[in-house]
């Protein structure tokens, strides 16, 4: 029966392997789940959110202590979900099961979060935990919460550039504010270093944008404006200076789309 495979799926180490080979379209699985079936709506919105199995074979290991080859069965994963999600399917399959989390146990909860690790129902799932005092859901939710911008002294122990680039789309009126700051901050603390006259200190960026922050994090190499709506920033910073960065001008723009992009 379908509810045996569902919970089949369910527990195995690898759901994605035995719903291939199970069969199951999502017009199999789809009525139940709007019947109000837990387990079918838990493996529906697995294969609308997890890579489907692309291909599946069988190499031979030796084993260790009998010196056999013993047949292994091997699978890799396509680029795209099992089942098509319709608009806003996701979303609110989502909401239906992440409105019952706080009547599961806690050991349901665990199987929750190993089946959608980081995906639909993260991170209600260990916040959940967490607020139950679950010692991994809480490291679990400091990592999720962790704000590079908050914390500019872990970003600062050794200098160890890289290069990053900060797009900014938006209005042309705050492009025009930020240009004209770079201009002020280069005039102030900008160095002949490079071919621009720039290589501005990012603590004085930072400091500008009206946020603290500390000594050989990083420069600001270029400003460049590639068109009346979009602005572009070369920095060389230590490791995720680019995020705080991003996160500081979406605070002080809040108008802006900021991104760090591949440079």
């Amino acid at each position: 029966m379908i509810t045996d495979t569902l919970k089949e799926i369910l527990s195995a180490d690898f759901p994605e392997l035995v719903l291939k080979k199970s069969a199951l379209t999502k017009a199999d699985i789809k009525p139940l789940a709007d019947g109000g079936d837990l387990e079918a709506r838990l493996v529906l919105l697995y294969g609308l959110t997890h890579p489907a199995v692309d291909r599946i074979w069988t190499e031979d290991f030796e084993d260790d202590e009998t010196h056999e080859m013993v047949p292994v069965e091997r699978h890799s994963l396509g680029d795209t979900p099992l089942f098509a999600a319709e608009a806003g399917e996701v979303e609110a399959l989502s909401e239906t099961i992440g409105s019952l989390i706080p009547s599961q146990s806690t050991d349901t909860l665990h199987h929750w979060w190993r089946l959608f690790f980081n995906q639909a129902l993260h991170p209600a799932i260990p916040e959940e935990l967490a607020r139950r005092g679950d010692a991994d859901a809480i490291l679990a939710m400091e990592e999720y919460n962790y704000s590079p911008l908050e914390h500019p002294q872990d970003l600062a122990d050794d200098f160890d550039p890289r290069d990053a680039a900060i797009r900014i789309d938006g209005p042309s009126p705050d492009l025009d504010e930020i240009e004209k700051m770079v201009e002020d901050l280069t005039r102030k603390h900008g160095t002949p270093d490079n071919e621009c006259g720039l290589f501005v200190p990012l603590e004085f960026l930072f400091e500008t944008l009206g946020f603290r922050w500390v000594h050989d994090t990083g420069n600001l190499m270029r400003i460049t404006r590639c068109s009346e709506s979009v602005l572009s920033l070369e920095i060389e910073c230590n490791p995720h200076v680019d995020e705080a960065l991003v996160e500081a001008f979406q605070k002080a723009y809040p108008k802006l789309t900021v991104e760090s992009i591949e440079n």
